[in-house]
């Protein structure tokens, strides 16, 4: 991706937030060779994101 001037810092990101949200800390911390602790805060913050998104959402949003 850098090669191309692509972005990768972000895509990791975005990889690590998605694998976060469905995978077990210490699965994620292997797939992106992190530590565990730094897996457990990735899945924190995945967390709180939708659940400050779903309190934030009206009824009736789409």
């Amino acid at each position: 991706m850098n090669q191309h001037d692509m972005p990768s810092l972000s895509a990791r990101n975005t990889a690590v937030i998605e694998a976060a949200s469905v995978l077990p800390p210490i699965v994620v911390s292997d797939l992106f060779g992190i530590t565990a602790s730094s897996a457990y805060r990735w899945a924190q913050f995945a967390q709180n994101r939708w659940s400050d998104y779903l309190a934030a959402r009206q009824p009736g949003d789409s």
